[in-house]
């Protein structure tokens, strides 16, 4: 996402992500690639994933679901993750679930985000997924690889439930489809990046470097799923 600095399961994330579209110079296409194989490769349950934080915003398993839940903390440096133990091989990723977030932050630095990751070590390879700025409760599809970042803003101001999935095209692999509640939002392109079939982590996270408190503002997932 834009500039990841390093996150390990013992150390730092930083996901240092800007806002907006205007980053996308390539103009998004309307219409996905209907030919796209959508079939669902693997559920990724709960036990999929270390749960771990730096300050006070402590990510747990919603009982009873096969949910998780990662609130934002308020330390001035506070980034909290669900991280998948193991990856695997997909070209895109589903989920159910919610960016509650707020305009409290005195940055875009601050964040949710849920994506798929080819690279947890540096977290500087190619990644596709949903970004929520908490700055200006800006929720956008991303694309992030080869050193270059883009954005489509998706909605703002919306905390409710959806189902966002983004998919990426084995006909061009610098193209990812993305959707909300099944219906076709937008196409992001970085030439620079390639998103089809690469060995994948599913991660939600957020990352909180101050402003007013953030209290009440989480990702939760449900259904998490990889293509």
């Amino acid at each position: 996402m834009k500039k990841l600095n390093q996150l390990s399961v013992g150390g730092a994330l930083l996901l240092a992500l800007c806002f907006g579209c205007a980053k996308d110079a390539n103009k998004p296409s309307t219409t996905p690639n209907k030919a796209e194989a959508t079939v669902p490769r693997a559920a990724v349950p709960q036990s999929a994933f270390n749960l771990w934080q730096t300050c006070n915003g402590t990510p747990y398993n919603i009982s009873g679901t096969n949910g998780i839940c990662v609130p934002v903390g308020n330390c001035s440096t506070d980034i909290d993750a669900a991280q998948q133990k193991s990856g695997q091989n997909a070209t895109g990723m589903q989920f159910n679930g919610c960016f509650k977030g707020g305009s409290n932050a005195y940055s875009s630095a601050s964040e949710q985000a849920v994506f798929l990751a080819d690279n947890v070590s540096q977290w500087n390879g190619n990644e596709m997924g949903f970004v929520k700025t908490l700055n200006d409760n800006a929720l956008k599809a991303y694309l992030q690889g080869g050193g270059q970042y883009y954005t489509q803003v998706l909605s703002i101001n919306d905390n409710g439930y959806h189902t966002y999935k983004c998919q990426a095209r084995s006909s061009n692999t610098h193209q990812v489809d993305f959707y909300v509640d099944g219906a076709y939002k937008c196409t992001l392109t970085n030439n620079s990046g390639s998103y089809y079939n690469k060995y994948y982590y599913f991660v939600g996270t957020n990352h909180w470097y101050g402003g007013s408190n953030p209290t009440g503002q989480q990702i939760e997932m449900y259904n998490m799923t990889t293509y």
